[in-house]
């Protein structure tokens, strides 16, 4: 009988949930459309904001997809973790905040994919690298030595790109990285050991600055629209070229599933009640959003017809909410 009794009450708790989760999603959409709707109703802290932009900053490596994946598996981390040790029960509340955080994220997105947002192309270099400069995606040789590739097989496809500004930029650099390498091998086994710290943190510093000239020409000349033929659209910012509305609607959907987890985290933290059991219906929803996340990096392989420009179309998404973000936590509502 205490049984049941016990059993009846939870059933009536995950009813009140699902009420709790239907009401909360009603809310955001009746604000989904307008950003400054979206602003009001989330009234998250310029704590919340700042944080948000600087997760997103980490993530630009990997770009928007990259953040939302670390912030969705840090909540199956904690559900995990909690089959085997309740201490971390303190971690719900953050952990719904956090999730609160993502929710906003990517509505944001969804309105900059239905060109809700307007975009601003930069109007110079400096004004350009902005956040990217402290930022500058960190790739692997192997990765730089691929764009190289890609280079050198556009210019043999089309010779005519030999004269293209950003071509040129990108074979400058990689004749001064052979110069400084050959330097360096040159006059490495006659350094002094109590200099060879310097030596190396100097070559380091050019190795990077040589990388990241090379990265920023690569990335103007892949935003430049119909390469090969040599067309290029000018004042138009990257994710316009693209037809990203395709990825509102799947935007959508992870919004809801992100409130819907963020609401029964906050539930379970409040009642009080049988939270362990409450949580791990969380789990259903793990294999849906990673696949989303999958989708989503598939559309924007399809879009630009490369790993690099699907990296850069999801690097794009995050540096624009970086920037909403960081104007936000400036001018509070």
């Amino acid at each position: 009988m205490i049984f049941s009794a016990t059993l009846f009450k939870f059933d009536l708790y995950m009813v009140e949930l699902e009420k709790e989760i239907i009401g909360s999603w009603f809310e955001i959409r009746s604000n989904i459309e307008n950003i400054g709707n979206l602003r009001d109703y989330f009234k998250l802290s310029d704590e919340d904001l700042k944080k948000t932009a600087q997760k997103l900053k980490a993530s630009i490596e990997g770009g928007i997809t990259e953040y939302k994946k670390a912030e969705i598996k840090s909540v199956f981390n904690l559900i995990a973790s909690l089959d085997y040790d309740t201490s971390s029960l303190h971690l719900i509340k953050e952990t719904a905040n956090n999730i609160n955080n993502l929710t906003y994220v990517i509505l944001i997105q969804r309105l900059i994919s239905k060109k809700a947002v307007k975009l601003r192309v930069p109007q110079n270099d400096e004004e350009e690298k902005g956040i990217e400069k402290e930022n500058l995606r960190k790739y692997s040789l192997t990765e730089i030595v691929e764009i190289i590739k890609e280079v050198q097989e556009l210019v043999k496809k089309d010779p005519l790109l030999k004269t293209n500004k950003n071509v040129i930029n990108i074979l400058v650099q990689v004749s001064k990285y052979k110069r400084e390498n050959e330097t360096m091998k040159k006059i490495l086994p006659n350094i002094p050991a109590e200099k060879i710290e310097i030596i190396r943190l100097n070559y380091s510093k050019t190795l990077n600055e040589i990388i990241s000239k090379i990265l920023i020409s690569y990335k103007a000349l892949t935003t430049e629209d119909k390469l090969i033929e040599g067309k290029k659209e000018q004042n138009k910012h990257i994710l316009e070229t693209y037809d990203i509305s395709i990825a509102a609607e799947l935007l959508k959907k992870q919004a809801e599933t992100s409130d819907r987890i963020r609401t029964t985290l906050n539930y379970a933290d409040r009642e009080k009640f049988r939270i362990l059991e409450i949580i791990q219906t969380i789990k259903q929803y793990e294999k849906s959003l990673t696949g989303s996340f999958a989708i989503e990096e598939k559309h924007y392989y399809n879009m630009a017809l490369s790993e690099a420009g699907k990296r850069e179309i999801s690097r794009q998404f995050c540096l624009e909410i970086i920037k909403i973000l960081e104007k936000h936590a400036e001018n509070p509502i």
